[in-house]
């Protein structure tokens, strides 16, 4: 397990912040908020622990230094960039997809 030392710092705008309770209200009206909450604390642990491990790569931005990723948890997702130099994330987009049964 990372120590404090180790993590990352998680950094995002006001937008992804309201995107973050479009995604859970989204999924209160379709009956998986206990599991949207939990996704997204599992998300954030994630991008703080491991963020290089967690997801699939999109694309690196070689002038900034930003190796972007999209993450997926349950009905959750995350599309962010991890800074290394600062170990930083950038969460750019947060979302709900509605699983299909």
């Amino acid at each position: 397990m990372a120590t404090n030392d180790e993590r990352y710092e998680v950094a995002n705008s006001l937008e992804v912040g309201r995107q973050f309770r479009a995604a859970v209200e989204a999924a209160r009206i379709h009956g998986e908020f206990a599991i949207a909450v939990r996704a997204s604390r599992w998300i954030l642990d994630e991008l703080t622990r491991s963020p290089a491990s967690f997801g699939e790569s999109r694309n690196f931005l070689v002038a900034a230094e930003l190796h972007v990723r999209i993450g997926f948890a349950g009905p959750v997702y995350a599309v962010f960039g991890i800074h290394e130099p600062s170990r930083t994330v950038f969460v750019r987009k947060i979302g709900y997809s509605q699983r299909k049964l």
